[in-house]
């Protein structure tokens, strides 16, 4: 192989040894840790009245009642004279109690002269109101309500969302997801060769998810900032698919209403035929998180100008953690993107990791919490989810455990994701599925093999306390990897960007594996300083995402920055 060139928690959630910190919310308004509503105000005896100060404004207008998902609606108000610093409008289910100013979903402040904000609507699947809260006494008593909008809602509480792809078990099937309210038909999924003859026409099945069915925490406790009912997730699988072949199709119903129009193209059977992936980690909520919309808006764009064949993203998806809503607000953002392509999803912490509620762990791993070792800071960065939502959502094919490891083949590439959240060591079972999907494959048919987990091996960016995990994954993986000639080891977990040279035991060898670390497409950036490591060739922390370009002979990875989408770094492999 050639080597080229605050008090009271709201909207944030707090994760034992989790560095990632923040407040999140699903309609499209970001928020610092501590910024939010006083929680004296909320959480005073007395409660919350209706306003005792003189009343400036009594009704919120709305620009439309009724919205489709990621719509904007605008609202307005007569602003106060002398609004509270901490006056805010907040979004509601409207059977929340009045004097529950802090049960909302998202809410932003009022400046000084504000009349009006946008929002950017997720589908709740339920009916929703504007309220505008502010202090009483000299913005020293309880939150009082202020003004409240009319209704909105969505004008199709069925309405098709979420919609995604990802392959099934054999190159010819691709599945099919899309969410609504209600099952109270069987899901459809109509598709053809021409957009205006959807000839073909397939059937699905349904499931949901309940918070009794998750571990501990908020994920299992029903309230606007745990969890809400997440609807119906309906899924069909399409089979005898012709390889290098667009489809066009659309989801639903004919009761409830049917999705626009999407096309995929099917990946190639041919070993012959080039691909083209899209690769990241650690993205979370757009707008919420600025990174992330500047990659999903990146890789939208890359999507409607190149044949992309599928695309990884290797753990930390969305970063609900236990908030229901954030999952709804997630799985709106990635359906341009995930309703063209594959989309390819490993297990990382915020998906998984738990203490307890073991019982309730689809891995089906041994314990309360799953794999932890006293070496490991495996936490309950989860928030109890323990990845059933990860699980009801996605889909991957079945040759391994489900979503938490499994492998598939993209043209002359064999893709291997395995878990870090799990038991990795010689006596697992994961480690004996890795070492013979390793063994079985065929370097003639795919030439090409690239493994994605989410925590990283390596990084030459300072930690501290240093982080046995991987040190750990070292021991154990990177031997296995190196013998069976990895050719890219991809991982995240890491805010940023880094990338080695072709490496074994942190030394650059000609036959070795290039670690790539691909952390940067949205959660927020690290900051730490690097150690100048001999086999790290680049490194940065800027927001991104990476792509990979391959056919039977040549390997292209290039590294985009979201600010110019400029590559900033690339590295050809040659067989």
């Amino acid at each position: 192989m050639k080597y080229f060139v605050d008090l009271f928690p709201l909207l944030f959630i707090l994760v034992v040894g989790d560095r990632h910190l923040n407040a999140n919310g699903p309609f499209g308004k970001r928020h610092a840790v501590g910024d939010e509503p006083s929680p004296h105000a909320c959480n005073r005896g007395s409660g919350i009245s209706i306003s005792s100060k003189s009343l400036a404004i009594s009704n919120i207008n709305v620009s439309t009642t009724t919205y489709v998902s990621n719509e904007q609606i605008i609202i307005t108000w007569t602003s106060l004279s002398k609004p509270c610093v901490d006056d805010f409008v907040g979004i509601y289910f409207v059977e929340i109690d009045v004097p529950a100013a802090c049960d909302y979903f998202d809410y932003e402040f009022v400046k000084s002269g504000q009349s009006q904000t946008s929002w950017q609507m997720t589908n709740l699947r339920r009916p929703l109101e504007f309220r505008y809260y502010s202090r009483d006494r000299n913005c020293f008593g309880n939150y009082s309500l202020i003004a409240r909008s009319p209704t909105v809602q969505p004008s199709n509480i069925n309405e098709p969302t979420h919609i995604h792809l990802a392959y099934g078990d054999h190159i010819d099937e691709i599945y099919v997801s899309y969410l609504t309210n209600s099952s109270d038909f069987l899901p459809q999924c109509q598709y053809g060769l021409n957009p205006s003859s959807l000839n073909l026409q397939k059937s699905g099945t349904s499931t949901t998810y309940t918070a009794s069915d998750m571990c501990e925490g908020k994920a299992t406790e029903w309230g606007p900032q745990t969890f809400i009912h997440p609807g119906f997730m309906h899924t069909i699988l399409l089979t005898d698919l012709v390889p290098s072949t667009t489809y066009y199709y659309r989801v639903g119903t004919d009761q409830h209403g049917w999705s626009e129009i999407y096309s995929f193209r099917n990946r190639p059977s041919n070993k012959d035929e080039s691909v083209y992936l899209i690769a990241y980690g650690d993205m979370g909520v757009s707008p919420v998180e600025s990174g992330a919309k500047s990659t999903m808006d990146r890789v939208a764009a890359r999507i409607r100008s190149t044949n992309v064949t599928c695309l990884l993203h290797i753990g930390d998806i969305s970063y609900a953690r236990g908030i229901g809503a954030l999952w709804d607000a997630f799985m709106t953002q990635l359906q341009p993107v995930a309703a063209r392509v594959p989309y390819m999803v490993g297990i990382g912490n915020h998906e998984y990791d738990h203490e307890t509620g073991g019982d309730k762990d689809p891995s089906g791993a041994s314990g309360p919490g799953g794999f932890r070792p006293e070496w490991g800071n495996y936490g309950i960065d989860s928030g109890g989810e323990c990845a059933v939502p990860m699980v009801r959502r996605f889909h991957s094919p079945s040759n391994g455990n489900g979503l938490f490891w499994y492998s598939f083949d993209v043209g002359p590439i064999h893709i291997i994701y395995y878990s870090t959240e799990h038991d990795f060591r010689r006596t697992s079972s994961q480690y004996q599925w890795i070492e013979e999907d390793l063994r079985s494959v065929n370097r003639s048919r795919t030439p090409w093999l690239i493994v994605g987990s989410h925590r990283h091996f390596y990084t030459s960016e300072s930690e501290s306390p240093t982080d046995l995990i991987k040190l750990m994954l070292r021991l154990y993986l990177e031997p296995l990897f190196y013998q069976y000639h990895v050719d890219v080891n991809l991982y995240a977990h890491r805010h940023s960007y880094e990338r080695s040279c072709p490496m074994y035991q942190s030394k650059c060898v000609d036959d070795g594996i290039v670690q790539v670390l691909i952390g940067m497409a949205g959660q927020d950036l690290d900051g730490g300083t690097y150690s100048g490591a001999a086999w790290s060739l680049y490194h940065d922390q800027q927001f991104g995402y990476t792509t990979i370009f391959a056919n039977q002979t040549y390997l292209h990875f290039s590294y985009f920055h979201n600010s110019d989408d400029q590559i900033a770094d690339q590295f050809t492999l040659q067989k």
